[in-house]
């Protein structure tokens, strides 16, 4: 709901799958880690080309040439709108869970193996690409 908000493009979840906690060196990563009810860090994973079309599209259409720091800002600023909405929606339900401030990782600065057990999720995203969601639970 909140993809779609940002940048009127709607995402066609794929299946939920178990997945190694690795995170992809070609990718480009934001991580918000949750605390409370649940620990864990949930993990956005963009190819740098679909991030820059995602982070283009929340500009207004304002065509984004590189990972610069505006670009990072807008992608980091999704992972943080989409994390709170999650943690309101389970707020509903009885769930207290805190999220951290986004970090973004890319390239060199990826860190391996971040936790033993992970589930991932792929958004199709029409013509932007496939958005990588992974939750690694601590």
């Amino acid at each position: 709901m909140v993809l779609e908000q940002m940048t009127s493009i709607s995402a066609e979840p794929g299946a939920i799958a178990h997945a190694h906690a690795d995170l992809h060196t070609s990718n480009l990563w934001i991580l918000i880690d949750l605390k409370g009810e649940i620990e864990g860090i949930i993990a956005f994973g963009f190819v740098p080309d679909t991030a820059l079309k995602i982070a283009s599209a929340m500009m207004g259409g304002f065509e984004l040439q590189q990972l610069d720091e505006l670009s990072q800002s807008a992608i980091s600023e999704l992972g943080n709108m989409i994390s709170g909405n999650a943690c309101s929606l389970m707020s509903q339900d009885g769930l207290t869970v805190d999220i951290s401030p986004p970090k973004l990782l890319y390239g060199e600065h990826v860190t391996q193996s971040l936790s033993a057990k992970a589930m991932v999720v792929p958004l199709r995203l029409q013509e932007m690409g496939v958005m990588e969601l992974k939750l690694l639970i601590a």
